[in-house]
């Protein structure tokens, strides 16, 4: 009967839109799930060594501030090491001043020259391999990327939707201008004119209004 079709055109027109929303929410969350692995992708690529877990070892602590503050070391080893020789050689009596200086100077350029290759060597590497990091700090690196992402399409919507809002208005302004002149009589043109420009600035300024809102 009649009616017996009309329920299954209907009944498959349902199942088609059913199949249809299925689909668009499988490709969506696809889409979401490639771009997390790329994001995540992302952060391994940035010049990072990601560490598992939420906190950091002692060691990689201290070689991310080595890698950070190599001349902070030195002088903070450099310094007492020159000192420490300066007085193994003041304890020799036998030496004069200008040789305990000289012995200093000596030993403690090599000294220092030593640790500084061995600090910007060491740099070099971690520069190379990059910093360490925790994966908690990676997987909110990704968050941070996902919701910049999303604020940016959020952004890119509203501005459409804005830009068709404005178009709409200026349509009727235009669209009010045209009956208010005919309703009005106005048949000159330059005063057609000159009219419809302080109308149409009138309706700009309520347009502006309504965006800064």
């Amino acid at each position: 009967s009649a009616h017996s079709r009309e329920v299954s055109e209907w009944a498959e027109e349902k199942h088609e839109v059913e199949i249809s929303s299925n689909k668009r929410k499988i490709s969506n969350s696809g889409m979401e799930k490639k771009l997390h692995q790329l994001y995540k992708q992302s952060v391994a690529d940035s010049g990072v060594r990601i560490v598992p877990g939420g906190t950091l070892g002692v060691h990689h602590q201290a070689a991310n501030f080595w890698q950070a503050n190599p001349f902070k070391i030195l002088a903070g080893i450099g310094v007492p090491t020159v000192l420490y020789i300066f007085r193994g050689r003041n304890d020799q009596k036998h030496l004069q001043l200008q040789s305990k200086l000289m012995h200093t100077r000596v030993f403690g350029q090599f000294a220092v020259i030593s640790m500084l290759l061995t600090l910007m060597g060491f740099k070099s590497y971690m520069d190379s391999q990059g910093k360490f990091i925790t994966q908690q700090e990676a997987d909110f690196r990704v968050e941070e990327m996902k919701r910049m992402r999303s604020d940016l399409l959020r952004r890119i919507d509203f501005d459409k939707k804005l830009k068709l809002r404005r178009g709409i208005i200026l349509n009727q302004t235009q669209e009010d201008v045209e009956r208010q002149l005919k309703s009005e009589g106005v048949t000159d043109s330059s005063e057609m004119k000159d009219l419809r420009s302080r109308k149409h600035k009138a309706k700009n300024m309520d347009v502006i209004s309504i965006e800064d809102a």
